[in-house]
């Protein structure tokens, strides 16, 4: 190649001299197609090299990868985390207590109340479960459940049952109760009757020895009294002031009115009909 370029040098020398332009003419042209060849062989392929531009490193990639390479998931086929679930912690309601040492009313005598509660047109002795079972079936002791204004407690020591005319004046005060509260933030209160009626067998576990001077009998062996020991707030957006001030409304009420008879007790305050 360097032979070839240095006749052609001479060539156009030896025109130049002689100035015939003719053959510098065709040298030159020659000289042209001589370059084009040599850039075209020195060159690399433009396919070759516009797929190197496109997929650079492919070829090396290829060569040296010769086991399969695991591909981690993309973000949207990873599974999605749940969110916690938010755990409601229940806030307690302490109840407002109903006993001697929060209501003020005056005591009736036991003796009042045991007279009363002979006196009920259906009342009778409740000796035992025999006789509480067979008062039931007569329709003399009825069941008792949860109404406006009141609930009753789970029991041990006694039955949901009362004297018909006994329920009846338990409703009445639930009702006077809640119409005390109604549209106020304690709205919804009930107070909680913890002891209906009880066999004598009943009475005497729980030692009650002060209730038995006349013939051994409790008031509550006749179906004839309940207790009523707090009143149960739906929640502490109200304190216990309102609920207070509306059983004692309701007790002196009716005991003023002559319907029950009560006894502030240290626990609860003890209820007889009266009539």
């Amino acid at each position: 190649m360097k032979r070839l370029l240095s006749c052609i040098l001479q060539g156009m020398h030896r025109g130049l001299v002689r100035y015939r332009w003719d053959r510098i003419a065709g040298v030159g042209g020659t000289l042209v197609f001589l370059c084009l060849l040599l850039v075209a062989w020195i060159s690399p392929d433009e396919s070759e090299a516009d797929q190197a531009l496109e997929h650079p490193g492919e070829a090396s990639v290829a060569q040296t990868i010769d086991t399969p390479v695991s591909v981690p998931h993309r973000q949207s086929e990873r599974p999605e985390l749940q969110p916690e679930k938010e755990v409601e912690v229940e806030v307690e309601v302490l109840p407002c207590s109903c006993n001697k040492g929060v209501l003020r009313l005056p005591k009736n005598p036991y003796t009042a109340h045991q007279q009363a509660a002979r006196n009920l047109p259906n009342s009778f002795f409740v000796k035992d479960k025999a006789e509480l079972r067979a008062g039931k079936s007569r329709g003399n002791l009825i069941d008792v459940t949860d109404g406006r204004g009141y609930h009753i407690a789970p029991l041990s020591h006694s039955h949901a049952l009362l004297l018909p005319e006994v329920k009846s004046l338990l409703e009445d005060m639930g009702h006077a109760f809640a119409d005390q509260l109604q549209g106020t933030k304690s709205e919804g209160t009930a107070f909680r009757v913890t002891s209906l009626t009880r066999t004598a067998r009943q009475q005497a576990r729980l030692g009650r020895r002060n209730y038995n001077a006349i013939d051994g009998g409790s008031t509550h062996s006749y179906g004839a009294s309940f207790d009523i020991a707090y009143t149960d707030r739906p929640n502490n957006d109200a304190d216990c002031s309102a609920p207070t001030r509306a059983i004692q409304h309701v007790l002196k009420s009716f005991q003023k009115s002559g319907r029950i008879l009560v006894i502030p007790e240290r626990n609860c305050m003890h209820i007889t009909l009266r009539q």
